[in-house]
């Protein structure tokens, strides 16, 4: 039998989490230029998105992007991150949602039961640019694939480029150049509900739509031509 999901999560809470998102999204106004199309054509309830994870940063670029969409979702984050200063309480401001090993797909569901989206980085690390290979993304974890189909819900796969720049891995604090705004850029492609596969197989086909969308992304950042 199909699990059945309210149409959203409370409009309060919805509207608190929104009034965050807006203001980090004009925070990153002042030292990033975001290039993101229009928000993915979807149905009412929530949806599970996956994006790369090359940065820090894609969690500000999350909330910029989610701002732009008018959409509270809340996303997966590692719980180490909750412990550093500045962005550990910036995270518990924008509800990102803490994880730490196998419990990640429960806490998933049980906000997705509450009606939220929510936003997964299936690499489940920030990845060097050593390992993304030709495609420009990592080894996924299959866990986006169970969790795409225990649910039934709806994907939309997300490729974002130019946090790598802004924030690069293993600085403490991101890039700042005054006078000059790092050019960040989103791709989205809905994939949909996926069903009747084995958990491995979805997790790649998810993966291979966020790595046609890192694909446009980079473009528009320079990355490639």
């Amino acid at each position: 039998m199909t699990r059945q999901f309210p149409d959203g999560p409370p409009a309060d809470e919805a509207a608190a989490l929104l009034t965050v998102q807006h203001r980090v999204a004009r925070a990153m106004s002042l030292v990033t230029r975001l290039e993101i199309g229009p928000p993915p054509e979807m149905p009412s309830g929530p949806v599970i998105h996956a994006a790369n994870h090359r940065s820090l940063a894609d969690l500000l670029l999350a909330a910029n992007t989610f701002s732009r969409w008018n959409w509270p979702i809340r996303p997966l984050v590692a719980a180490a991150y909750f412990d550093r200063p500045g962005i550990g309480g910036l995270l518990e401001r924008l509800r990102c949602i803490p994880v730490s090993g196998a419990e990640a797909l429960d806490l998933a569901v049980d906000v997705l039961a509450e009606g939220w989206s929510v936003a997964i980085m299936p690499e489940g690390r920030i990845v060097p640019e050593a390992e993304w290979g030709p495609t420009g993304v990592g080894r996924a974890r299959s866990g986006i694939g169970r969790l795409a189909l225990d649910t039934g819900l709806p994907v939309v796969a997300i490729g974002a480029s130019g946090t790598e720049r802004f924030w690069p891995r293993g600085r403490s604090v991101p890039r700042f150049r005054p006078g000059r705004r790092f050019p960040l850029a989103v791709s989205s492609e809905v994939v949909g509900v996926i069903s009747d596969q084995p958990p491995r197989d979805a997790t790649d086909h998810i993966m291979e739509a966020i790595a046609r969308q890192v694909a446009v992304s980079d473009r528009l950042t320079g990355r490639t031509a």
